[in-house]
């Protein structure tokens, strides 16, 4: 009997952050962020988080984090929707008035011009991204050769979602959501750790954080991504990709 009472309260611990629906058990991220879909690391979430990228290379880590914050804590108090605002389809359909509302605070700030100067040869490749809509000026769309070449270098090392840079792209994701204060974790858990993952991917202990950032991103994107065909911005994305990369299919050839 008193073994019985023993697995009967082991049983609770294990499933008391779960949230009990009928008779199945939804584990917390789940109810918190709601339920998602499979979406592609490589075809969907990496152009949706590919800007943070270009901040890092650009800038360096900690200023994409300052970054990160500032924009979170300026919808915190304003914004009532499910968006974390780390994704670049967030910003496709958001009014004027937020525009330049988050264009002043980030100026304040003292992260405008260099955010601006950052993005820059990125938005003259793809100068209908929505991010585009915060500058001054619309990009002119000429084509740095040299910058071209470079970004698809850093694209194909973020293809590997494991990858130094590609945790690091995915870390501002979820600093967001806890800036926000829609993402919370339990102490004891590896992702209360989550400042340990600047190590990535030398300590144990952040690759153990970085494992857990891919997880949980992946659930994010599941749950607050528009369905890819309807993904207008990764749409895009790939089709401008294919106008500045065409494909080479020579060595297929038969002779």
């Amino acid at each position: 009997m008193k073994k019985g009472k023993q697995t009967r309260n082991a049983s609770r611990k294990v499933l008391g952050d779960y949230k009990k629906i009928g008779t199945s058990f939804v584990p917390p991220m789940v109810h918190r962020v709601g339920p998602w879909d499979f979406t592609s690391w490589s075809s969907q979430t990496l152009p949706e988080l590919v800007w943070w990228d270009v901040l890092i290379d650009r800038g360096s880590h900690r200023f994409a984090a300052r970054v990160a914050e500032e924009i979170a804590k300026y919808f915190k108090a304003k914004d009532k929707s499910k968006s974390w605002w780390a994704f670049i389809s967030d910003y496709a359909e958001i009014g004027i008035d937020e525009v330049q509302g988050l264009k002043e605070h980030l100026k304040q700030r003292n992260l405008w011009a260099q955010l601006v100067e950052s993005l820059a040869d990125f938005l003259n490749l793809y100068p209908a991204c929505p991010i585009s809509r915060f500058l001054d000026q619309l990009p002119t769309g000429i084509v740095d050769i040299g910058y071209l070449q470079h970004f698809t270098e850093r694209m194909k090392e973020l293809e590997d979602k494991r990858s130094r840079s590609g945790v690091l792209v995915q870390a501002q994701a979820i600093y967001m959501g806890f800036v926000l204060g829609k993402l919370f974790v339990k102490k004891g858990l590896v992702l209360a750790d989550f400042p340990e993952v600047e190590k990535y991917p030398a300590t144990e202990l952040s690759k153990q954080v970085g494992a857990s950032i891919c997880a949980a991103v992946n659930m994010v994107a599941g749950t607050m991504l528009p369905k890819y065909a309807e993904d207008a911005w990764v749409q895009y994305f790939w089709k401008r990709s294919l106008e500045l990369c065409p494909l080479d299919f020579s060595h297929l050839e038969t002779r």
